[in-house]
């Protein structure tokens, strides 16, 4: 008996569980996690010698079974426990959601050394903990200890696999992490979180991250009504919201904001630079001819407080005229570069001077999921959300952006139209 645990000793030193965190777990396998179901000792190789005591419900890390027993990890603590003393259980679904990415810790101490950090948005498994600030969790291969406070319970929405293929579902939202089962075509499932493009679904046999565009609402059920005389139903207006694009037109990111707006039927405002449409022409018509609204947003971007009557003149009037040469009419709408302006210059426009409600600070940032993540955290019926055409990381963004939206029960209008409703 020692002999064969002398082996499998030497085969799990090998194994340094602790060196993944969650930027490369997908290489990782799945970590296994299960309770102590009593007061419990954990022993050397041997099996004899004592190096700690564990209470009940106490969860740890399953190295490797065999023989009646359970190699297992403990913090930083390597050992056996009699597999009788050991239960699996279903864990508790959470949102990760805090101001900044929470690090997983090897303990339920402030100060304990970090193995990884967990992404905004993840859902991962919880286990509990015996520490009042800290619980045990598990996200793909990484399973330790993260403030409670980074967690929030997820609210669920009614989804359905497309009738197109089957989703194969895994552990982490990356498509070369462990394969944990296949979800069947029109199967129901419950979606938590849509991270990056991958969503956290649970059916009644699996749960994991399957990829989003392979989901869609179920279709409502109509009920049919009883013939009746007609009756007079006064229009209920639906959450509209406004998407608004500046600096452009650009000829590569601008196309692709166009066909993803039109994959989802979507309508937006595009606030141009003068210069840019002397440059891509082409890409403003298409623009327009895809029922987009065309704003002004000056010659060349100059901060208009700092210039002259005149210069400021020049620099809406000149780019009024490009828009109107390239498709027939001029700009119905404005914005001033950095959101600088006065009474002189509102007296100039004959259009609504438009500035944003929401800053994504896409310009700034450049990331994909803090763009979306800005929109899901601030997003309200009748919000304006500023981003930038220029950017690929904008474009990259907007499916993700487009998707959580229609789900939540909003749809995107032109920014005139939807001043017109307020």
């Amino acid at each position: 008996m020692k002999k064969v645990f002398h082996f499998y000793f030497m085969i799990f030193c090998l194994i340094g569980f602790f060196t993944v965190n969650v930027e490369n777990a997908s290489a990782a396998p799945s970590a296994i996690i299960k309770l102590t179901t009593i007061e419990t000792e954990v022993l050397k190789e041997n099996l004899q010698e004592k190096i700690i005591s564990l209470s009940k419900a106490t969860p740890i890390i399953v190295l490797a079974e065999t023989e009646g027993w359970t190699k297992i990890q403990y913090k930083t603590v390597i050992g056996f426990i009699k597999s009788e003393y050991l239960k699996s259980v279903s864990p508790q679904y959470m949102l990760v959601k805090s101001q900044k990415e929470p690090l997983v810790r090897v303990t339920n101490k402030q100060h304990s050394g970090s193995i990884g950090k967990l992404y905004l948005n993840s859902i991962v498994e919880l286990y509990g903990s015996n520490s009042t600030d800290f619980v045990f969790i598990k996200y793909g291969g990484l399973a330790g200890y993260v403030n409670k406070h980074a967690l929030i319970k997820p609210t669920g929405k009614k989804m359905k696999v497309k009738p197109t293929k089957d989703l194969v579902v895994r552990s982490i939202a990356s498509s070369s992490s462990d394969e944990i089962g296949t979800l069947r075509k029109n199967s129901n499932v419950t979606m938590f979180t849509n991270l990056r493009g991958w969503a956290f679904v649970t059916s009644e046999s699996l749960s994991g991250y399957v990829p989003m565009n392979g989901l869609t609402t179920p279709a409502q059920k109509t009920v049919p009504l009883k013939p009746s005389k007609p009756k007079a139903v006064p229009p209920v207006n639906g959450k509209k919201i406004a998407l608004t694009f500046d600096d452009g037109p650009h000829p590569k990111v601008t196309r692709q904001i166009l066909k993803t707006l039109e994959k989802y039927n979507a309508k937006a405002t595009f606030f141009v630079i003068g210069q840019e449409v002397v440059k891509y022409p082409e890409v403003l018509k298409e623009v327009y001819e895809a029922g987009h609204e065309i704003g002004n947003h000056t010659y060349n971007h100059e901060k208009l407080t700092t210039l002259s009557q005149k210069e400021v003149n020049h620099q809406i009037q000149s780019t009024d005229e490009l828009i109107k040469s390239v498709i027939g009419k001029k700009a119905t709408a404005f914005r001033p570069p950095y959101g600088s302006y006065d009474e002189t210059i509102i007296k100039q426009l004959k259009v609504p001077n438009v500035m944003w409600t929401i800053d994504t600070l896409d310009w700034k940032h450049r990331d994909p999921e803090k763009t979306a993540l800005a929109i899901e955290e601030q997003v309200n019926n009748g919000s304006i959300i500023l981003m930038h055409d220029i950017h690929q990381a904008t474009a990259d963004a907007l499916e993700t952006i487009l998707i959580d939206l229609q789900i939540r029960g909003y749809t995107f209008v032109t920014v005139s139209e939807l001043l017109k409703k307020q």
